[in-house]
């Protein structure tokens, strides 16, 4: 069988966030107002912190506590979060553009009918993100390990995956677009007829085999 040619896809068109003359910013001030601009938070505990609605633009996150904070529907721009703790971050119905996520750990990341636009998330520890019905373009995962990536419903233009390993991602009726699976290590795929649109190496195929005869309800024989 003659190899197949590597597809063309479109790379997600990534910006880096560019962050001069931040003024300290402290937990109790976010706390008030719910907003944030041109900060930088260090070694700062923001648990329990309340920014429904709110917004963070041009913020530098670093060595920063987010349990149970509440981002639901806040938007989070031109920002640039590293180490990062979050063991539940609620941010669903959230807006994320020009975002870079590094060296951080996430627990449950609630981001279900958010908008994201540009993110990179790189060196990060995931154990469950729910995206169902997001709309993503423009993402980059980046040696990160994921237990469990929920993309349900949700519709991913230009979306790549280098040097992961994804025990389990869910896939149900998406819509994917220049998404590259090719470096990410899949362990197990659920609801495989989302997965239309996606591209994966012929290594991911061959692992993917039992899956697929099980999904289409083939009996194998030797």
């Amino acid at each position: 069988m003659r190899p197949t040619e590597a597809p063309k896809l479109d790379a997600p068109k990534l910006r880096t966030p560019r962050l001069d003359q931040l003024e300290i910013g402290s937990a109790a001030e976010l706390q008030r107002t719910g907003q944030g601009d041109h900060l930088i938070l260090q070694d700062a505990d923001l648990t329990g912190v309340d920014l429904s609605g709110g917004r963070l633009t041009e913020c530098r996150l670093r060595s920063v506590t987010l349990a149970e904070a509440d981002l639901s529907a806040a938007s989070v721009a031109e920002s640039h979060w590293e180490r990062v703790s979050a063991p539940h971050l609620k941010a669903p119905r959230s807006t994320w553009r020009d975002v870079v996520i590094e060296a951080s750990r996430f627990g449950v990341a609630e981001l279900y009918d958010a908008g994201i636009t540009g993110l990179v998330l790189r060196r990060c520890k995931l154990d469950l993100v729910n995206l169902r019905s997001a709309v993503l373009s423009d993402v980059l995962f980046e040696n990160c390990t994921i237990t469990e990536l929920d993309i349900s419903g949700a519709r991913a233009t230009r979306m790549k995956f280098s040097e992961c390993t994804v025990e389990t991602l869910e896939v149900g009726h998406a819509r994917f677009k220049d998404v590259d699976l090719r470096g990410a290590q899949l362990s197990r795929i659920v609801g495989l007829s989302g997965l239309k649109g996606a591209v994966i190496s012929e290594e991911q195929l061959v692992q993917l085999a039992p899956s697929l005869a099980e999904h289409l309800g083939l009996v194998l024989a030797g």
